[in-house]
């Protein structure tokens, strides 16, 4: 049996509601990499580190103070809850220290990487984490909004045409899951939302992260008024996820100012790589030091408009200044040589590693070939990590 097989029947195992579902399209051929990432213990501790100090940093009133006039202009306010399912994505570089890539609000595979995990019998990063933790982080964020959860609890996990997502086998898991602890859950289109069903939660994968759209107004009204729950959310965004905030953090003194202990200062200013602000400005200076940078949008996802700025031409560059862009210093991704049918093959990867508040729940890794991961590399896709 192959991989994919392995996986579908894992997931079919898993969730008995999957049975009649059509896996064997949903699921991608090249979702899954048959390779195994090894790295020392010590990676997972710092990961562990990192993702506790930035959620410190986000709780301190300091800084939730320094950026309530930003705040207040984007028309938010704090939610109280925080954001399900977020991801940190690092890099590790020669002297295996974690690089942060970004921060993900709306992150995939969790569920998948749990099963994927399962179904090749290998052991979890954080051995101690379960879906039940999934729960009880849903019903942390009600509680935080000061919420019961009482008689029939509704659920929606909703993005742009569901259905239509490269990862919706990853919505029918979360709904199956939702349905098997009690809850009244189903997939909504975001434009589709309370009409005739009013949720009391949303798990929401929708990447208008500011719902700044004109079609996402219903679900910002209900966001802000606390009608609803909204996990991950605008107000979790703005704080951690925005690339702005790397600009900011890249900043002497930054993190001295909100109080962090100088272990974590240390650590943070390690692993947050050097950003800039692309402008008119910095044109020139950015200009002459493309070469150590790499250039993405503040506010996109995936690798739309990313470039490396050691073969970025002049032209593209200039075109650049018309978008809202950051250069980040550039940290190449690490590559592995594993055996294919082909012979061997080297293969970049890059760690995602996802967590609630401040506790880390799950690694995995995204294998490619070329310069950012697109899960089309054939033997590349979600990869499983070891840490020993």
């Amino acid at each position: 049996m192959n991989l994919k097989a392995e996986f579908i029947q894992q997931l079919r195992s898993s969730f008995k509601g999957l049975a009649t579902e059509p896996l064997e399209s949903a699921v991608a051929d090249n979702l899954l990499s048959p390779f195994t990432i090894e790295l020392p213990k010590a990676v997972l501790q710092q990961a562990q580190d990192v993702v506790s100090a930035l959620f410190d940093l986000r709780e301190r009133k300091s800084y939730q103070t320094h950026y309530e006039d930003l705040i207040a202009m984007k028309g938010l306010k704090d939610p109280g809850n925080k954001s399900i399912l977020m991801s940190y994505d690092f890099h590790v570089d020669e002297q295996q220290n974690l690089k942060l890539i970004e921060i993900n609000t709306n992150a995939s595979f969790l569920a998948l990487g749990h099963e994927m995990y399962k179904a090749q019998g290998l052991p979890l990063p954080v051995s101690d984490f379960s879906f039940d933790e999934i729960r009880q982080n849903i019903l942390t964020e009600m509680k935080l909004q000061g919420k019961d959860v009482g008689g029939t609890f509704k659920v929606a996990i909703t993005d742009d045409k569901p259905s239509e997502q490269r990862l919706f086998v990853e919505f029918l898991v979360y709904n199956e899951l939702f349905k098997s602890w009690g809850w009244d859950s189903r997939i909504v289109d975001y434009r589709d939302l309370f009409k005739g069903f009013d949720p009391d939660f949303i798990y929401n994968r929708y990447t208008d992260f500011f719902l700044s759209d004109e079609s996402s107004e219903l679900l910002l009204d209900k966001f802000l008024s606390r009608d609803v729950c909204l996990s991950p959310n605008p107000y979790e965004y703005l704080l951690l996820a925005d690339k702005q905030r790397l600009i900011e953090w890249s900043q002497e003194g930054f993190f001295e100012a909100q109080g962090l202990s100088e272990s974590d200062i240390k650590l943070l200013r390690t692993a947050v790589p050097r950003s800039y602000d692309v402008t008119k400005g910095t044109a020139e200076e950015i200009w002459a030091l493309r070469k150590k940078l790499f250039f993405k949008p503040k506010n996109a996802f995936g690798s739309k408009q990313s470039y490396k700025g050691s073969s970025i031409s002049r032209k593209t560059f200039d075109d650049l200044l018309k978008e809202d862009i950051i250069g980040q210093e550039y940290v190449p991704a690490p590559e592995q040589v594993f055996e294919t049918p082909e012979g061997p093959q080297s293969f970049k990867y890059d760690l995602r590693c996802y967590a609630y508040q401040g506790r880390l729940q799950l690694i995995v890794a995204r294998l490619y070939q070329g310069q950012v991961t697109n899960l089309r590399t054939p033997y590349g896709g979600f990869g499983c990590v070891l840490f020993k």
